[in-house]
């Protein structure tokens, strides 16, 4: 044999081999997720910084995001598998295994979608939300005028600024969480949200 020969045998044995680890792209966002997502976000930040408080287009756009987020509460039941709460809702034992991946920088199947603690963070910005929607919706009504504390308007706007201004702390945190764990899981979170893949490498087989 060749030396040529040899070293194009021992070349496609290494590549070849089982103990090698193999990297792939998984589909884990779908449009609906991704669209939300970023419209949510978009419309957060418009309220937040650009819009007058009490304006029509604050409401319009306060009307617009609670909509979207009851449209992702909605996926959450029926939608694609990483979609589903049941793939992501934060248990104990979710929460532990986690952790335990965390302090190996592991990424596997299991919590390709939201990890439990992302998933803690994502229901409490959507709780939010929805209680903005529902204070900004009774400030303008009068159905509830008759009704105490419904109808105390001066009691829903210091609730509804509360709940506006925990954002002003939850927003960041979950920006910076993303980046923080982008890096320490060395899988870039915020692409992933633009493009709905992850990349993930699988464990090298082993030979008996």
């Amino acid at each position: 044999m060749r030396q040529q020969d040899m070293i194009d045998v021992v070349d496609d044995s290494i590549l070849h081999s089982p103990s090698t680890s193999k990297t792939r792209q998984v589909k884990v966002w779908d449009i609906v997720v991704r669209f939300t997502h970023w419209t949510v976000a978009a419309g957060i930040m418009a309220n937040l910084l650009f819009t007058e408080d009490g304006s029509d287009l604050h409401t319009y756009v306060g009307y617009t995001v609670v909509g979207l987020v009851v449209i992702r509460l909605l996926w959450g039941l029926v939608g694609t598998r990483y979609a589903r709460f049941t793939n992501f809702f934060p248990t104990s034992t979710r929460i532990k295994n986690h952790i335990s991946a965390l302090s190996v920088q592991r990424v596997d199947e299991q919590h390709l979608g939201h990890n439990p603690l992302a998933a803690i963070m994502m229901l409490s910005l959507w709780a939010v939300i929805i209680g903005l929607g529902i204070t900004g919706y009774l400030m303008e009504s009068t159905i509830f005028s008759n009704i105490e504390l419904l109808g105390n308007k001066d009691f829903l706007e210091e609730v509804h600024e509360l709940l506006a201004n925990s954002l002003y702390l939850l927003v960041p945190l979950h920006i910076v969480a993303a980046i923080a764990m982008s890096y320490w899981q060395r899988q870039n979170l915020i692409k992933s949200m633009i493009t709905g893949k992850k990349r993930v490498t699988d464990k090298p087989s082993t030979m008996d």
